[in-house]
């Protein structure tokens, strides 16, 4: 990068202070890039992408957001591609789902990055995320994958649950019971409960707790 160019400039969020500051460690030392804010809650990532523009977003998948703002998750993303559509995205997380994972790449994230990961790993798949079309997935999520039988090319085809099931899954996770999501999305009873059984079923969930669980961590509910 020469004299002349302009730096790029990278937004990081993350709700642990030390990730926050092994990320911004290792950006220091890359010539050319600077980071230009670094928050720790969604709303906040939203507020410092608002006041000045980026060039890449770093942002940890569940975080801690203010009270009278939810920005989390599955939702937080959305945000983000919708209002700032030609950024890129990189998450990095502690979760292991592979229907979030799904999900991500759906929404046209820019790579995945596992926390386990060196900080140093971290930055050079961002910079590599900033000219790629296809997500990057980092190694330990990819050998995440591979224990379960999948790989990342998995990841781009058609997220494992079909629109419906995704809609039983969020409202059951917002405390709704099967009758009351049947009166509401004008299904029978029988249908939604068989739509929350394909759902469990394709997620790997055995119980309605782990269900919850999962809309939690993907923004669902």
């Amino acid at each position: 990068m020469n004299g002349q160019a302009r730096d790029v400039r990278v937004v990081v969020a993350d709700d642990h202070p030390i990730v926050l500051l092994a990320i911004s460690d290792q950006f220091s030392k890359i010539a050319g890039v600077r980071i230009t804010a670094s928050v720790n809650s969604g709303a906040e990532l939203i507020r410092a992408l608002d006041r000045e523009p980026a060039d890449l977003i770093i942002t940890d998948l569940v975080m801690q957001g203010d009270d009278e703002v939810e920005l989390d998750g599955l939702r937080l993303v959305s945000r983000l591609r919708r209002s700032y559509p030609s950024v890129p995205v990189v998450i990095v997380t502690m979760t292991t789902s592979g229907g979030m994972f799904h999900e991500l790449c759906k929404l046209g994230v820019a790579a995945i990055v596992s926390k386990e990961e060196p900080a140093n790993e971290l930055a050079q798949i961002a910079l590599r995320a900033m000219t790629t079309k296809e997500p990057i997935i980092s190694p330990k999520i990819q050998s995440r994958l591979a224990r379960e039988g999948s790989t990342a090319k998995d990841l781009g085809r058609e997220q494992p649950l079909s629109p419906r099931e995704l809609e039983v899954v969020r409202m059951f996770a917002q405390g709704m019971s099967v009758t009351e999501i049947a009166r509401t999305l004008n299904r029978s009873v029988p249908t939604v409960a068989t739509q929350k059984r394909s759902a469990m079923r394709k997620l790997h969930v055995e119980n309605h707790v782990d269900l919850v669980k999962y809309a939690a961590k993907t923004g669902l509910a």
